[in-house]
């Protein structure tokens, strides 16, 4: 399936062999930490960063594993498609992360190794991502299609609801995070928006013009994020029992994850349409 993404060379460029071999070992410290703390929470929170609550434990996960394929493809590819894509929203999630890291620093375990290891990657990723978007500004996008009206207008109202969200959830994180199924403190209210503003920059940025693979990056990533959240948070109430299911704001945040997950959907949809178009 990649040949076709990979052959026209003057189309979609390739990116530089150390973009790809950092994304390809940020690719493997994503699997385990995902994993590590979705998966094995018990295990894993002993040595993570800071003290994590099981419920914040189950959606860091969820937003890890949820951007595996993207940055997979970019590994794996090694083009300007999707690099353009991945590394706008990669600059966005590290970057607001950073910030929230250093504004709440009293939160990490500095005894612990993984927290000086945490600052290198969100120190270094961002850093990266600048360095090559800078590299690359002159580029256009890779082997473009136009995009239907109806994915622009909703991309871009996404785009507009999960940023006025994710800004206001950094700014004042508890009374933005005060309907979610579990009680969210400051630092990870800030954490989180920076998910909410990079899905919110992927979408906007192929709203217009977009290669096909940057169609399906941004769609897996929705889906995965809205599946592994709500999965999540299943999966930890199976043991914890403090959700409150008849909650009006519980539904809420699982119906937001549900529309994140339709609009993926349709997404995929969308991109087996321009492969076959592409194909006669």
């Amino acid at each position: 399936m990649w040949e076709a993404y990979t052959t026209m060379s003057n189309e979609n460029p390739p990116i530089t062999l150390f973009l790809r071999l950092f994304t390809l070992f940020e690719v493997v410290v994503l699997v385990v930490a995902g994993v590590g703390v979705f998966f094995l929470a018990d295990v894993t929170r002993p040595i993570w960063p800071w003290d994590i609550p099981p419920f914040n434990a189950a959606f860091i996960g969820a937003i890890y594993l949820a951007s595996v394929p993207a940055i997979g493809m970019l590994a794996l590819i090694g083009r300007w498609a999707p690099a353009r894509l991945v590394l706008a929203m990669l600059l966005t999630f590290t970057g607001i992360g950073l910030v929230a890291s250093v504004l709440n620093l009293g939160d990490f375990q500095f005894q612990r190794w993984t927290a000086w290891f945490w600052f290198f990657l969100y120190i270094s990723l961002p850093i990266n991502s600048v360095i090559h978007l800078w590299l690359y500004r002159r580029r256009p996008p890779a082997q473009p299609i136009s995009i239907p009206a109806a994915w622009r207008y909703y991309l871009l109202v996404q785009g507009f609801v999960l940023i006025l969200y994710g800004v206001g959830q950094f700014v004042v994180p508890l009374a933005l995070s005060s309907f979610w199924p579990w009680k969210i403190d400051a630092f990870h209210g800030q954490l989180y928006s920076g998910a909410f503003v990079a899905t919110a920059v992927g979408g906007v940025l192929i709203s217009r013009w977009a290669a096909r693979l940057e169609f399906l990056a941004q769609g897996l990533s929705q889906i995965r994020f809205g599946l592994f959240a709500v999965g999540g948070l299943v999966l930890v109430d199976a043991t914890a029992h403090r959700v409150n299911w008849s909650a009006l704001g519980t539904w809420a945040w699982i119906g937001g994850f549900t529309v994140l997950t339709g609009a993926g959907l349709g997404m995929l949809w969308h991109w087996r349409t321009m492969q076959w178009a592409a194909a006669k």
